[in-house]
């Protein structure tokens, strides 16, 4: 038995990067649930914030979630709010694992500085607060409920391979994240 890998974190985290290193190497699938959610509806996030808020926007990532649940041995780059919801990480622990990754605010803010006027939750604006303080505020209020939903948390400073590098170890103890072809391709 394997399972889905789930990696959840802040927007900025490098999740979708990370995703694409693992699903590479593993010879997996790879999903993005942002980009999932506007393929399935042709808008963007920020359009789909514009016209209906946060909650219309989180009701339609639950469904993607639901979808991507049933697809056995993916690797899922997770919205950075996907596991405030009890319901949709109820999901994603039926069939997977969570992977938090952890940045710094410092280095969020400056990842996220350029993507600013696309992320809806950064206040983007002329009267916009500084973005380090959007960042910290943001992170504040979901620090907590991403390590508790997490099965591993990983320091996501460095470079996406050695990101990688630390979840491929940690899947292979783990014993029944990887399939046994993917132990192969995986051991040293």
């Amino acid at each position: 038995m394997s399972r889905t890998i789930c990696l959840s974190g802040m927007m900025g985290a490098g999740k979708t990067t990370v995703a694409e290193v693992l699903g590479r190497r593993l010879g997996r699938a790879f999903v993005d649930t942002d980009r999932e959610i506007e393929r399935w509806t042709g808008r963007s996030v920020a359009g789909i914030f514009a016209e209906g808020g946060e909650t219309a926007f989180r009701d339609l990532e639950r469904q993607v979630v639901v979808e991507v649940a049933r697809v056995p041995d993916l690797v899922v780059a997770l919205g950075g709010g996907t596991v405030l919801r009890d319901d949709t990480v109820a999901d994603l622990m039926l069939s997977g694992v969570i992977v938090h990754l952890d940045v710094p605010v410092d280095l969020l803010a400056e990842r996220l500085a350029p993507q600013r006027e696309h992320r809806p939750l950064l206040r983007p604006g002329p009267d916009a607060p500084p973005l380090h303080e959007v960042v910290e505020e943001v992170l504040a209020a979901r620090r907590k409920r991403y390590a508790e939903v997490a099965d591993l948390v990983v320091d996501a400073a460095g470079e996406p391979e050695a990101i990688a590098d630390v979840i491929l170890a940690w899947a292979m103890e783990a014993g029944d994240v990887l399939t046994p072809s993917e132990h192969e391709q995986v051991m040293p």
